[in-house]
């Protein structure tokens, strides 16, 4: 199992846990949990895996021309 979907089960974990939470405090608590590993996952995706890849908007106008360039040459 890749570090991205234990990630993604903790955050599971901890959501399905604050369902079952004894208090309000508790329950925010264990939303707040899950919502780290859920970011944990994205980062650790992002980073480390290869389903990312960079949107339109942060791709820079120099990074387009300079890959429509590459293209063109290769």
């Amino acid at each position: 199992m890749s570090e991205v979907s234990v990630f993604r089960q903790y955050a599971k974990e901890a959501m399905r846990d604050s369902s079952k939470a004894a208090s309000e405090a508790e329950k925010r608590t264990l939303e707040a949990l899950a919502c780290t590993w859920a970011q944990a996952s994205l980062l650790s995706d992002r980073v480390f895996g290869s389903s990312w890849s960079p949107s339109e908007r942060s791709v820079s106008n120099d990074q387009k021309k300079e890959a429509s360039q590459n293209h063109r040459e290769g």
